[in-house]
């Protein structure tokens, strides 16, 4: 590994981490960087795991030490996502291509850019709405669907959690951020579990890139604190649009 190399690692961390605190799609970028250092796509996306990991924690000490995150409705909705995340990793480990992720990504960002415009009171209102805590049929599915999504690829995992969360959960954008995170990381280490199986996953760069990732999580939860929710949205959607652009004219 290079000193440019370890500089990437470390800075992709940092910014990936605080990307995905104040909206997600942190993955979004860091994918790229380990493509472009020659991990090919299923070893980056398991490589990628480690990083979110060391993210999640730093991000989820800050969230409940201000007392911000919903742990009892965390562990509810944790089965039905980590089924989902199991499956998609299963999946990830023999039929992910570069080209695939590349398709699957671009897709997901135009919807949550779609998503981000549907509702626009839900996203940027500052006290919780009325939070429905029955896990219903519809509602298991749909995070079983969501739990796939993130097993399979990660990135931008999130971002679906977040807008289901804030649209039909009624939790703001902060709490809604704490929430997504500890769902992320429920199904982090089972889906790991598959990709190093598979011999997918570079830990040397992992780990370098989760110690930026971890201080890029403490920041991003001292940003979205301090941040209205009107401002982060705005920043989700000039994330989506550059993610859009990067896919369209450097990866495709």
């Amino acid at each position: 590994m290079t000193f440019i190399s370890i500089l990437l690692l470390l800075g992709s961390g940092i910014l990936c981490g605080i990307v995905n605190v104040i909206g997600g799609g942190g993955s979004l970028l860091a994918l790229p960087v380990l493509l472009s250092l020659g991990l090919p796509a299923g070893v980056a996306n398991g490589t990628n795991r480690i990083a979110i990991i060391f993210q999640d924690v730093s991000s989820l000490l800050m969230f409940r030490k201000k007392r911000q995150l919903d742990l009892k409705e965390g562990l509810r909705l944790t089965l039905p996502v980590l089924f989902g995340a199991i499956a998609g990793a299963w999946l990830a480990a023999f039929y992910l291509t570069e080209n695939l992720m590349n398709i699957v990504i671009l897709v997901l960002s135009l919807l949550m850019i779609a998503a981000l415009f549907f509702q626009p009171d839900k996203w940027t209102r500052a006290i919780s709405g009325n939070e429905k805590h029955k896990l219903t049929l519809t509602n298991v599915l749909l995070f079983f669907i969501i739990g796939l999504y993130g097993g399979f690829i990660q990135a931008g995992f999130t971002y679906l959690i977040l807008a289901v969360l804030v649209l039909k959960c009624g939790y703001t954008m902060v709490k809604g951020d704490a929430l997504k995170l500890f769902l992320n990381l429920m199904i982090l280490p089972v889906a790991l579990v598959i990709f190093i199986w598979q011999g997918q996953v570079q830990w040397l760069y992992g780990i370098v890139m989760g110690i930026g990732s971890a201080l890029g999580g403490y920041l991003g939860v001292r940003f979205v604190n301090a941040w209205s929710p009107k401002l982060i949205r705005s920043i989700m959607l000039i994330l989506l649009v550059m993610a859009v652009l990067y896919i369209i004219f450097v990866r495709m």
